[in-house]
């Protein structure tokens, strides 16, 4: 995932959410400018919220333009949103070509990350999985049922919308519609074995990576090209006997490969992406640098429980500063070492099976190809000392 980072020209300045997210592999592109036709594709996708689609669409033509399929797949890109109606830029981060639960656990961990150092606390990740196209269309009719057999006492405006579009009853906050939405089914009772397996996947991810999470069966959204996991981190205030508890959502994340179709790839390709949201007085761009960190390791994984230690590592070395070259989203050690050769680094850190049962990382020069092995919490120190 991480190859040597290209990025367009002009684009020479870097805020600290881009500099914290390109440790995960994430490379800054320019924002994509949205065009009359990435409207009108958000606009028959019938999309809710409607300028997250439209933005969506503006990335995926961003990536045929710009030929970035012809980069080393999974890529994984980053940029800043544009100002719109006077809301402070976020960031757009989006992996695309994994369809694994990789995909899913780096933009959450990414963002966790970046949204921490903006200075916000008592993180959550709340979750749910709508599955794929044939998985949503189940239970769409489910959810049809229900709505038609308990929903006969919602007023007209609101039968109206639910008419429009069914998934309107969690985007609602109308009392009618809370008091419905509290007995309709999940959309996880309806997975396809094969989104189950994805989403199980999801979890597990999380789970090894100590992140906080809960199910959050109302987050549903938009029919048209939203699947499998779809995402929320939210800060969560204190609670107090005087106050109730206060939720802010701070960036949202889902699969919206079906989108590409629209767009005028040939293929599905799969594509998550995730929204991360400002507030006042703690955004991430109020120092810039002129380069990115220059990476003098390379990390190589094999095997899923070493994928779901790296994953933790980069945090770990990245909060030391240490950044280190990886391709996340690729198995093959093949690859992974000819990237590394490619690279030129001196020292490979690897993490198999054993070195993941372990909590120990290998260290490898590449010249004398001696070696040490090293517990992962002594790492951070053990690269500082090594005089490249």
């Amino acid at each position: 995932m991480t190859q040597k980072l290209v990025t367009k020209p002009g684009l020479n300045e870097f805020d600290q959410g881009l500099i914290i997210a390109s440790y995960f592999g994430f490379m800054p592109v320019s924002a994509p400018k949205v065009l009359d036709k990435d409207i009108e594709v958000a606009r028959t996708s019938n999309s809710e919220p409607y300028f997250d689609a439209v933005e969506k669409a503006s990335l995926i033509r961003h990536y045929l333009e710009n030929n970035f399929s012809s980069l080393p797949h999974p890529l994984a890109m980053i940029y800043k949103q544009p100002v719109v109606k006077k809301r402070i830029p976020g960031y757009g981060l989006h992996f695309i070509g994994a369809s694994g639960g990789i995909a899913e656990a780096t933009l959450i961990r990414t963002a966790l990350s970046m949204l921490s150092e903006a200075g916000y606390k008592n993180l959550r990740v709340d979750l749910n999985c709508v599955g794929d196209k044939e998985s949503l269309a189940v239970y769409e009719r489910e959810l049809g049922n229900y709505v038609k057999k308990f929903g006969q006492s919602l007023n007209a405006p609101l039968k109206e919308s639910l008419k429009a579009d069914l998934f309107n009853l969690f985007r609602h906050e109308d009392e009618e519609m809370i008091r419905l939405r509290v007995g309709a089914p999940s959309s996880i009772t309806f997975l396809s074995s094969q989104s189950r397996l994805h989403f199980k996947e999801v979890l597990e991810y999380l789970e090894a990576l100590g992140i906080e999470f809960r199910l959050a069966p109302e987050l549903i959204g938009e029919k048209n090209h939203v699947s499998h996991t779809v995402f929320a981190i939210k800060s969560v205030g204190s609670a107090s006997p005087e106050l109730e508890v206060t939720e802010e959502t701070l960036a949202v994340g889902y699969r919206y490969s079906r989108l590409g179709r629209k767009m005028g790839l040939r293929k599905e390709i799969p594509m998550a992406g995730c929204s991360i949201f400002s507030t006042p007085g703690k955004e991430l761009g109020k120092k810039v640098y002129k380069q990115l960190p220059r990476p003098k390791f390379y990390l190589v994984q094999l095997g899923q429980m070493a994928k779901v230690k790296t994953l933790a590592l980069i945090e770990l070395l990245r909060s030391h500063k240490i950044p280190v070259h990886h391709f996340l989203g690729k198995d093959k050690l093949a690859v992974q070492l000819a990237n590394a050769e490619s690279l030129q680094v001196g020292y490979l850190i690897i993490i198999g099976q054993k070195e993941a049962l372990d909590g120990t990382a290998t260290i490898r020069n590449v010249t004398t190809r001696a070696q040490d092995t090293i517990p992962l919490e002594m790492l951070p120190q053990y690269l500082k000392d090594i005089h490249l």
